[in-house]
């Protein structure tokens, strides 16, 4: 390894981010490990006291994006690398959400997003160059009925990271947006957050029929997905050490199965183009 970069990783404490963090500290980096529930990561800290260094966040707070970033710069942490991972999922039919449930998941999954960034990017343009790595999903390509919010924030960080590359690609920030299937992660189990129809399967509600599989779905699933999180980390990091990452990344078999099922019908079905000199869409 030639270079030493120093990786800003949100929601460090578990999954994904637990991952990437034990992968890119393994190889030699440095890195902030930043989670809501700091003392998560004090026994990642101890194998790595020189090399890393632990602080609060709340990716919903722009103001706490910033003081992280300020804090890790004050600390000699000077971020090259940025994994905005911090995220969970929210399911259940969109009617049926509450609206404290869907801003929860818009400010965490979106905002947190937008908000590491502009926290991040003025120090990764002094440096010259960095990565930043928006951890989307195959859900942020397509959409699944049962997870209609969940969907419209990974829809929302595709088309950021998309656009956000093309911003800063003359600064040397190489932005990607990385979009695992199912990996082993409590995603499908205590981070889940449900409607509360479908956490109580509530047979009065008209969903009950998508919710009870669902139910039965994530029940199964948890635990026992195909992809081991580590994976997702090396990929990670090889891109790092070749200096060099793509616009998108889709991880694990089950992703590119996914897009093989789907990207004949994915250019965007029943779209239809209306000319200047036309007035009605044609009715198949």
């Amino acid at each position: 390894m030639c270079i030493v970069h120093t990786w800003l990783i949100t929601g460090a404490s578990r999954g994904i981010g637990r991952a990437v963090a034990e992968v890119v500290l393994e190889a030699g980096h440095r890195a902030i490990l930043t989670a809501r529930r700091p003392e998560m990561l004090q026994s990642l800290h101890a194998q790595y006291p020189d090399r890393s260094l632990v602080l609060p966040l709340d990716v919903q707070q722009r103001s706490q994006a910033f003081y992280v970033v300020a804090s890790a710069v004050q600390a000699g942490f000077s971020p090259t690398v940025l994994v905005n991972n911090a995220g969970y999922g929210l399911v259940g039919a969109l009617e049926e959400l509450t609206p404290d449930s869907i801003e929860r998941q818009i400010s965490t999954n979106l905002l947190g997003v937008i908000w590491m960034c502009q926290a991040v990017l003025p120090h990764l343009r002094a440096h010259g160059g960095g990565f930043i790595f928006n951890i989307s999903s195959i859900a942020g390509y397509y959409g699944f009925k049962g997870a209609t919010l969940y969907n419209a924030t990974k829809f929302a960080v595709t088309g950021l990271s998309e656009a956000l590359a093309q911003e800063v690609a003359d600064f040397g920030i190489y932005v990607c947006n990385v979009a695992p299937g199912p990996y082993r992660t409590d995603w499908a189990g205590s981070s889940l957050e449900k409607a509360p129809t479908l956490a109580n399967l509530d047979p009065n509600s008209p969903y009950y029929a998508l919710h009870a599989l669902m139910a039965e779905r994530y029940a199964q699933m948890d635990g026992q997905q195909p992809g081991d999180p580590k994976h997702i980390g090396r990929v990670l990091l090889n891109c790092v050490e070749m200096g060099w990452a793509p616009k998108h990344l889709i991880l694990g078999d089950e992703a590119h199965q996914t897009w093989d099922k789907y990207a004949p019908l994915r250019a965007f079905p029943e779209l239809q183009f209306i000319h200047h000199t036309e007035e009605a869409p044609v009715r198949p």
